[in-house]
């Protein structure tokens, strides 16, 4: 993961291209040189200035992580979306894009010996993270199989549908998927539901479910769908992994600490330490934003991970978390946007 400390830097657009109507992929360098580093699937964050107002969005990465210096991001442009409409109608190659650098937990472990079968389920633009982990996998992985369920409204919509027909004749074998078209005269086969879930698990598992990984991102609907099929089937959640970024499709809810009293957070942003109070309702990066600090963060309710951090001593309270697994949490990880120290003063490195 490429470290930020929340600071915008500038990139510029080298390469602009369509992939499908209303969906383009933009490629950024660092003005400064700098080169990206990343992990296949992760997500970079954007800054916006609309109006005078800051607006943050999080793009998943479709490029592979192996030219430092280039990335690419794919924006399906959203009818009412103040940020993907100005990127799809308006960015043109040489423009400037600022970003507070990359994050997210929606990659490929690092240890080969948890999985021998990775199995993905994407729909729309949910595609966009999948297809550098596809590549990567295939590239790096020689004893995984790799499965794709790839659905989309007609073929023609379908994006980088070229780039894995390619994929499919590269890695005979290895590499399956399974395209389906929601206005499809087979009924059978269009729009995903559980009973298809559960059909096309028995035809594509090869392995154990216990060595294969499940990898789910489209629209909010879609992903509690699959997710439940998947349960059903016998999959532990544990190997299901889930990518959200539309903070306004998913509601929680509100909850409250035992503890709400002041607490002091200690934050240690690389060489700079920072010391400041905060009380419930403020969370770490509320309580950052007042005091004047710098931190990175996207959708501030606990869906992308943009804000994670190091929690180095005392205990946190989440109100909210799709992102960090039990796992995660013992090894101190929080999100700063929906954490509360209690118990006692907390220090955190970021």
């Amino acid at each position: 993961m490429q470290a930020s400390n929340g600071i915008p830097q500038q990139v510029t657009v080298v390469s602009v291209h369509e992939e499908v109507p209303g969906v383009k992929t933009f490629t950024v360098a660092y003005d400064d040189g700098s080169s990206f580093s990343y992990r296949a699937g992760q997500f970079i964050t954007l800054v916006f200035n609309h109006t005078g107002t800051e607006e943050r969005r999080s793009y998943s990465i479709s490029s592979l992580p192996d030219n430092p210096k280039r990335l690419s991001f794919t924006v399906k442009r959203v009818a009412n979306g103040i940020c993907s409409r100005w990127l799809t109608d308006i960015v043109k190659v040489g423009d400037k894009l600022f970003t507070t650098g990359i994050s997210g937990f929606f990659c490929i472990p690092d240890s080969p010996d948890e999985y021998k079968q990775v199995i993905f389920f994407g729909a729309g633009i949910g595609i966009t993270p999948m297809i550098p982990m596809i590549q990567w996998l295939l590239k790096n992985r020689p004893d995984a199989f790799v499965t794709l369920i790839y659905s989309n409204r007609t073929q023609p919509e379908t994006a980088f549908y070229e780039q894995l027909t390619l994929l499919l004749r590269q890695y005979p074998g290895r590499l399956s998927i399974e395209f389906l078209y929601s206005t499809s005269f087979n009924l059978l086969r269009a729009r995903l539901n559980k009973s298809l879930t559960t059909t096309l698990l028995n035809e594509y598992l090869r392995v154990p479910a216990s060595e294969t990984l499940f990898y789910v991102c489209g629209p909010t609907n879609y992903m509690r769908m699959v997710t439940y099929a998947l349960t059903e089937y016998g999959i532990d959640k544990s190997r299901i992994k889930k990518e959200i970024f539309n903070k306004d499709n998913v509601g929680f809810k509100a909850s409250k600490p035992d503890d709400t009293d002041t607490h002091t957070v200690t934050i240690s942003v690389g060489n700079r330490v920072f010391t400041f109070a905060t009380t419930y309702p403020d969370t770490i990066l509320s309580a950052a934003k007042k005091n004047g600090l710098s931190m990175p963060y996207s959708c501030e309710t606990g869906l992308c991970g943009s804000c994670a951090a190091i929690c180095t001593s005392g205990k946190m309270w989440h109100a909210h978390n799709e992102v960090l697994t039990d796992s995660d949490l013992r090894e101190g990880r929080i999100l700063t946007c929906t954490a509360t120290p209690i118990d006692g003063d907390v220090s955190i490195v970021i």
